[in-house]
């Protein structure tokens, strides 16, 4: 029974690794996109760009696991079905319940891995990238400048205009510089500047000569040329600019538990949702690999990419209403799973609504007799 279950994992597992490493590299490419177009602007170091990266990946995984795990269960159990070699497996004695159970071993030592991502993992990825994003907002490559751009920062509370920038000597010609705190705006103009470093503290440095400072009041008042500076140091690196004020997707679980806001209460919910998902979403994908030998099993992985669709939206729907209170603390987004069991419940009790194949004499001797052949020929080997 042991070689028949380690079958059973690799078919499990080879499709799982595949699908988990394609789905990283899609889901990383598609929202690292903003990012590397400031890193390409000189607006974002490369290191900074790394860390935003692995951040989305960690945060990635908690959804990106469970629905690996439910296409490589419809992959695998679905190709031994179509190939008739669950058949034999169901001829040498071991049914569809011990099938099963060896899906679940392999779902819930994955559901404990999603846990750990979503209760630990997650808040502590959201709270490195809410700081990364603040250090980013003051991170400038002058040296990656181009000429007559406007460069925004990501909040939109900063613009900075190079008229001509010297590539050779590093030098900028004609700057102006726009910033806004409290309502107030700021703006600056230099007749050049360079980029020098703090060796103290290690900060990058704007040196601006003949420099004019202006502001213009949250009144509408009109400009006034508050300072004139013959040089004037900006720095690019504000180690003040750390996130100030409560991040709910960086709170701990804890604080969630305790806390009647709805947002919390959807993220608190959403968090504890991501382990039981991955359990149902694999006792659902045992059910809908069931399909008739030699039979092509395409539809059926169609039809179990739209369920989870289907699911995942349901559950993003749920989340949403509990934001917005719509939906109270119970049911919360505990509906969309009650669906779910409901669904998976409905395909056991009636498994012809998942096209389950009625087992006749014919197929089950066919597969006993395949499975002595099989035996035969191992103890001649």
């Amino acid at each position: 029974m042991l070689i028949i279950d380690r079958y059973i994992i690799r078919e499990v597992l080879k499709p799982l690794l595949a699908i988990s490493g394609v789905l990283i590299v899609l889901f990383i490419g598609y929202s690292s996109g903003r990012y590397l177009s400031y890193a390409v602007d000189g607006l974002l170091q490369l290191d900074t760009l790394v860390s935003f990266i692995l951040i989305k990946m960690v945060i990635a995984l908690e959804v990106l696991l469970p629905i690996a795990l439910y296409l490589s269960i419809v992959l695998g159990l679905g190709r031994l079905e179509s190939h008739s070699e669950i058949v034999v497996v169901r001829a040498s004695g071991i049914g569809n319940a011990r099938v099963m159970r060896v899906v679940l071993g392999i779902s819930c030592l994955l559901a404990v891995i999603v846990a750990c991502l979503s209760i630990y993992g997650r808040p502590l990825a959201y709270e490195k990238s809410y700081w990364l994003k603040a250090q980013a907002e003051a991170e400038i490559e002058l040296d990656k400048l181009e000429s007559s751009n406007f460069y925004d920062s990501e909040r939109r509370d900063r613009t900075i205009f190079v008229e001509e920038v010297d590539k050779k000597t590093g030098s900028l010609n004609r700057i102006f510089i726009r910033g806004e705190r409290n309502g107030i705006i700021h703006v600056i103009y230099a007749r050049s500047g360079r980029q020098d470093f703090d060796e103290e503290n290690g900060q990058r440095l704007l040196v601006l000569s003949d420099a004019h400072v202006y502001f213009l009041g949250p009144g509408g008042s009109t400009d006034k040329v508050v300072a004139k500076f013959k040089q004037m140091k900006l720095r690019l690196n504000n180690s003040d600019s750390t996130p100030v004020g409560y991040k709910r997707k960086a709170a701990t679980i804890l604080h969630l538990a305790r806390s009647n806001q709805p947002l919390d209460i959807a993220e608190y919910q959403w968090r504890l949702s991501t382990p039981i998902s991955t359990v149902l979403l694999a006792v659902l994908a045992v059910i809908v690999s069931r399909t008739a030998p030699r039979r092509s099993w395409y539809i059926k992985i169609i039809g179990a990419v739209l369920v989870y669709v289907i699911y995942y939206n349901l559950t993003a729907m749920a989340k949403a209403w509990v934001e917005a209170e719509v939906v109270g603390k119970f049911p919360g987004i505990w509906w969309a799973q009650f669906i779910l069991v409901v669904l998976i419940a409905s395909l056991i009790l009636f498994p012809r609504w998942s096209f389950r194949p009625a087992a006749n004499k014919t197929s089950i001797g066919s597969g006993k007799a395949l499975f002595h052949r099989l035996i035969r020929s191992a103890r001649v080997k």
